[in-house]
């Protein structure tokens, strides 16, 4: 088995095509997969498949006018945002009143809306748009049940109904995250490699721990019996989807969330906090702080249709 710790990175692909092919592979593990010219066949799969939650993570900023009657097709949908613009016209020596409707979306609501039309009036976003913004947690999977409560992002998650780790593609280990609050070194435990695990083998792997009902010893002696008994169910021929089913909260996922700076500022509120899961407290604010550094400022490439 391995131990690491979590993490999280902001995604700032340009491209909304390639931010949806690898929020899609985040799923399956299968970035491999991924090359320069990969994204539209990717994308265009799940379009005929309809497997529409993929699609939330392509971002598309449109510019279009305020009385264009697509604009009430979208703007009530929940992933998207209008900041109606006012601005002076003058007609025959008089001036009136219109509107510029700067629209963050995605590509989820203009498929299903029939609206791909609106491409062509895709452009890079502007101070009247609100960003969306990506971000890549690799956590535990009880953290990761705290994040999808917060419903009004876009999410993409490992899948340990799809991914087999007893497979070479994961070096045939479950990969486990560490709690914040054990100071446990990271890497690969191979002492107790396809066996059971007892205590006296957690002297083998801290020979300089006397107290083998330290809580450290009981947390490694427990995952990895968990993963001893994933890989015998699967060798007894369960499928990954069945196996999983002794699999802990610390096991390892890789979860992608999508979201406006507004839904990111709520996210924060609640999850830097005081009263936060210790472990989703850790991310939020490495998040936080990232953000912060980064100033993010979006730009992305259009789509061609």
């Amino acid at each position: 088995m391995k131990l690491i710790e979590s993490s999280v990175q902001i995604i700032e692909e340009k491209d909304p095509y390639k931010m949806i092919e690898l929020a899609g592979r985040t799923c399956y593990k299968s970035e491999d997969k991924i090359t320069e010219n990969s994204a539209k066949e990717f994308v265009d799969r799940m379009i005929k498949l309809g497997h529409g939650a993929m699609l939330e993570h392509g971002t598309i900023y449109l510019t279009i006018d305020g009385e264009d009657p697509n604009l009430s097709k979208i703007q009530s949908n929940p992933h998207t945002k209008v900041n109606l613009v006012p601005y002076e016209v003058l007609t025959e020596g008089n001036y009136t009143i219109s509107y510029k409707a700067y629209i963050t979306t995605n590509l989820r609501v203009l498929v299903e809306n029939n609206l791909k039309e609106l491409l062509c009036y895709q452009v890079e976003p502007t101070e009247h748009h609100e960003k969306r913004i990506t971000a890549k947690f690799i956590c535990d999977r009880g953290v990761s049940h705290e994040f999808v409560r917060h419903r009004v992002f876009s999410f993409a998650q490992e899948s340990t109904r799809y991914c087999d780790y007893s497979k070479d593609k994961f070096g045939n280990d479950i990969t486990y995250i560490i709690p914040s609050w054990l100071d446990l070194p990271e890497g690969k435990y191979s002492n107790w490699d396809n066996d059971w695990c007892d205590v006296s083998e957690l002297k083998l792997l801290y020979p300089e721990v006397d107290n083998l009902s330290d809580p450290a010893n009981c947390f490694l002696q427990s995952i990895k019996n968990a993963e001893y008994y994933y890989f015998m169910l699967i060798n007894r021929g369960w499928k990954p989807q069945q196996a999983r089913q002794v699999l802990p909260n610390a096991t390892k996922t890789e979860l992608v969330m999508t979201g406006f700076e507004s839904d990111w500022e709520h996210f924060f509120e609640l999850r830097c906090s005081g009263a936060a899961h210790p472990d989703a407290k850790k991310l939020a604010d490495e998040l936080k702080s990232l953000m912060n550094v980064k100033n993010i400022e979006l730009n992305l490439s259009l789509i061609h249709i």
